[in-house]
This record gives C-alpha cells, sequence and structure tokens, in this order.
C-alpha cells in the first residue's frame, strides 16, 4: 500500500525549489490497497479431458478510482484523474521511474508490497546523491556516506537529512504524480493516444494537459502533463514550475511496471 507521505519541511521545500524549482508538502493518503491476484487454477477431480493450456495474460483488476473515469470525454477533472493514477501506480505494485531535468536527474526502483519502499541513484546541480527506504529506514548519501534520515532526531545532520528525503521523495514515489494532478482542476485529454517513448519502448498514451497555471500546496505550477494509457496508468510526465522568478522542467518515465525488482538499502 502506499502510505501517507510524510510533511515536507520549510527546509524540505527549500531544498526542493533549489532542486527542480517544485516542491510539496503533500499528506495526501491513498486508499486504494493494490488489488489482488487473480486465484490459481485448481485441478478438477473428474475424469473430464484437461483443458489445453492457455497463454491469455492474467486479467487486470480496474481500481475502483478509475472505473468512471473516461479519457474520450475530451477533458477531465484533476479530482477523477488523479486518485485513479495513484491507484493504478499502487495496483501495479512495482516499477522504475527515469528522472530527467536541469538539475536532478536519476533512475528509481520502487515497490508498494507491503509498504511502499524504494531505492534512487540521482544526480543533482551539487553532484551525486543517493536514497532509499527500506524496512522503514530511511538513508540518504550525499557523497560523505548514507545517514539516517529523521526529522525528529537530535543529531543535525539526521535532521537535515530528513527534510533531503522528504524532498526526494516527491520525485522517486511515483505515486505523487496523481496527488499533482489532483491539485489541477481541469485537464484537456487529447483526442487520439500518441505514441510515447519510454525505457520501455514506445506507448501508446493520451497526452494529459494542465488547462491552466495552479498551485501545489502553495508552490505555482506553470504547466503539467502527464500521458496516460487508456487502461489509466501513467507512463510520463513533464512539469514546469516557478518560484522566486526562477523556472525549471522536470520529466518522469515510468518503465519495468509490475515487472520483479530488487530495492537494497544504501550501505
Amino acid at each position: 500500500m502506499r502510505t501517507s507521505a510524510l510533511p515536507l519541511s520549510a527546509a524540505a521545500v527549500t531544498l526542493v525549489l533549489g532542486l527542480a524549482g517544485c516542491a510539496g508538502g503533500a499528506t495526501s493518503e491513498l486508499n486504494a490497497a493494490p488489488s489482488s491476484a487473480p486465484p490459481a487454477p485448481t485441478e478438477s477431480g473428474s475424469a473430464a479431458a484437461t483443458p489445453a493450456p492457455t497463454t491469455d495474460a492474467p486479467e487486470v483488476q480496474t481500481p475502483v478510482e478509475c472505473e468512471t473515469l473516461d479519457l474520450t470525454a475530451g477533458t477531465v477533472g484533476g479530482s477523477d484523474l488523479g486518485p485513479c493514477l495513484r491507484a493504478v501506480v499502487v495496483r501495479d505494485e512495482t516499477g522504475t521511474v527515469t528522472i530527467s531535468g536541469d538539475e536532478l536527474a536519476g533512475t528509481v526502483d520502487y515497490r508498494y508490497t507491503p509498504t511502499l519502499e524504494f531505492r534512487g541513484d540521482l544526480e543533482t546541480g551539487a553532484g551525486p546523491a543517493s536514497i532509499s527506504v527500506v524496512d522503514g529506514a530511511t538513508l540518504v548519501d550525499e557523497g560523505d556516506g548514507p545517514i539516517v534520515a529523521d526529522l525528529d532526531a537530535a543529531d543535525p545532520a539526521q535532521k537535515e537529512a530528513g527534510s533531503t528525503a522528504d524532498a526526494y521523495r516527491v520525485y522517486c514515489d511515483p505515486g505523487f504524480i496523481g496527488d499533482l494532478v489532483e491539485a489541477g482542476k481541469t485537464w484537456k485529454v487529447s483526442a487520439a493516444r500518441q505514441q510515447v517513448e519510454t525505457p520501455d519502448g514506445s506507448v501508446e498514451a493520451y497526452r494529459v494537459d494542465s488547462e491552466a497555471p495552479y498551485s501545489w500546496f502553495g508552490i505555482p505550477v506553470e504547466s503539467y502533463t502527464v500521458w496516460v494509457t487508456a487502461e489509466g496508468r501513467p507512463v510520463a510526465t513533464e512539469s514546469t514550475t516557478a518560484f522566486l522568478g526562477r523556472s525549471a522542467t522536470l520529466s518522469q518515465k515510468l518503465s519495468r511496471v509490475g515487472e520483479p525488482v530488487t530495492i537494497s538499502p544504501l550501505s
């Protein structure tokens, strides 16, 4: 499941703005648990002929948050699309986020079961950085070795690492895509699906753009675009945010969705 994101401290907000012109204090909860896998077939005790093997993929359940979503209508409300995107990300359980931006880039492997865990290896304007969240422990390494991230710690280094971890989580946890979309009132959907290049190859997805600038926890979002498959899966985003006269653009691409991942803590 996706647990509530930690409220970002003022220091974390400042850090996120410094990284890519975007920040947040997302505290929204994702109430949808991952859909359970379809039950395995059982053998029949009768003498009937054994059914022929099938290569059909197992049925993927549609989250309740997506049941009334219509991407062919031309427009969609953020309050409808955002929760659906979050629920789909969690239902799919695992994947990789590739981040690209002027001052933040890298890859993040994530897993939502049993709780959110991820490992990110990043490049920032200040140099390389890594973060891991495994078994409830958050570690941050910005070049001097891993430090426990804890906003409530007495140790100033651990407290600062806690702010840093909160900031990076905005980009490492793809559930925040749904949070950012939900904050926008109205979104315009492309009439036809487009080819979107991802690390997995080309994917057909609708382009969904915010119709107007908006704010997310007080941070101005000049524009936000998310590419969404017909099934409601986000495959890529591009956001431009501004603060104190500075504007920056950052993109995310999701890949290896639903595939096994290994989340290793920093060491």
